[in-house]
């Protein structure tokens, strides 16, 4: 059996669990794993090579809609987890850059001009 982690938006257990209520070539587990502002479940399938077939039998509406993440081992998702938590020295500098262009383009009202309305 392979262990299938599955990381999404909250919400998505109950409509997933509902999507694979009846199917049996799939288990459904507890997982044990927190993450914040995110929800957590855990199959089992009979080998990797399911992955695809289960993520047709859950649906394309469902991974988008909750923007779902597939994971067989633990130890890199939250290896992943931990890395998207922390902005690369690209990013910080493109948000610097960003920041300062904000600073010095205000409109007439002193609103940003990077401010969404």
């Amino acid at each position: 059996m392979q262990t299938i982690y599955i990381v999404g938006n909250p919400g998505f257990i109950e409509p997933l669990n509902k999507e694979l209520h009846d199917n049996e070539k799939y288990l459904r587990g507890q997982a044990t794993v927190e993450v914040p502002d995110k929800q957590v479940q855990l199959y089992w399938v009979s080998n990797r090579n399911m992955l695809n077939e289960f993520k047709r039998a859950v649906g394309a509406d469902l991974v988008w809609k909750y923007r779902l993440n597939f994971y067989f081992d633990l130890e890199k998702f939250t290896q992943q987890q931990d890395e998207g938590s922390e902005w690369s020295a690209e990013e910080k500098a493109l948000m610097k850059k960003i920041m300062l262009l904000n600073k010095t383009k205000k409109g007439k009202s002193g609103k940003s001009l990077f401010a969404i309305a």
